[in-house]
C-alpha cells in the first residue's frame, strides 16, 4: 500500500469517527412522541392478547361442561330398562353439580302395524340443562327402544 492510499484512509476514518461522534452527543435516544406511540402500539396489542386468552378460556369452559352433559345425558340413557322401567311417561332429576335432567319415554307411532307382538318401540328422549352464566343450555339425545306392550282394553 503507497503512503498516499494510506493517507486517504485514515482520513476516511477520521472522518467516519467524527460524524459518529456527531450524532451520539446531538441526536441520541428516541423523542417522547416515538415513546408514547410505542407504548401505545404495545397497550394495544396486550389487550388485544388478553382478550383473545379470555375469550378462549371461556369457550374451553363451556366445552367442558357440554362434554359432562352429553357424558350424564349417555348415562341417563343407560339407566333406562335397568331402574326406570320401559313405558310411556316422563321424569325429572338433578344431579349434584348443577345438572337437570329430563326423560321422556313415549310410543313410537301409533301401534298398528305392531299386530300381536308382545313388544312396542318407544321413544327415549334424555336432556340434560344447566345455567352458564345468563343462560341456559341443554344437550339432548334421543334414540329407540324396545319394551313390553301395553295392550290397550
Amino acid at each position: 500500500m503507497t503512503s498516499a492510499a494510506r493517507s486517504r484512509l485514515a482520513k476516511g476514518w477520521a472522518r467516519l469517527l467524527q460524524l459518529n461522534r456527531r450524532n451520539m452527543c446531538g441526536d441520541a435516544g428516541f423523542t417522547l412522541v416515538e415513546v408514547i406511540v410505542a407504548l401505545a402500539m404495545m397497550s394495544a396489542g396486550l389487550t388485544i392478547l388478553l382478550s383473545m386468552m379470555s375469550s378462549g378460556l371461556a369457550h374451553v369452559a363451556s366445552a367442558q361442561k357440554m362434554a359432562e352433559a352429553g357424558a350424564l345425558a349417555r348415562s341417563l340413557m343407560a339407566r333406562v330398562g335397568t331402574e326406570f322401567a320401559i313405558k310411556a311417561g316422563q321424569r325429572d332429576g338433578e344431579y349434584p353439580d348443577g345438572y337437570r335432567w329430563h326423560l321422556k319415554l313415549l310410543p313410537y307411532g301409533d301401534g298398528k302395524d305392531a299386530g300381536d307382538s308382545p313388544v312396542a318401540l318407544y321413544t327415549v328422549s334424555a336432556e340434560i340443562e344447566w345455567n352458564d352464566h345468563d343462560a341456559t343450555r341443554s344437550y339432548k339425545l334421543d334414540t329407540l327402544r324396545l319394551g313390553p306392550r301395553v295392550l290397550q282394553r
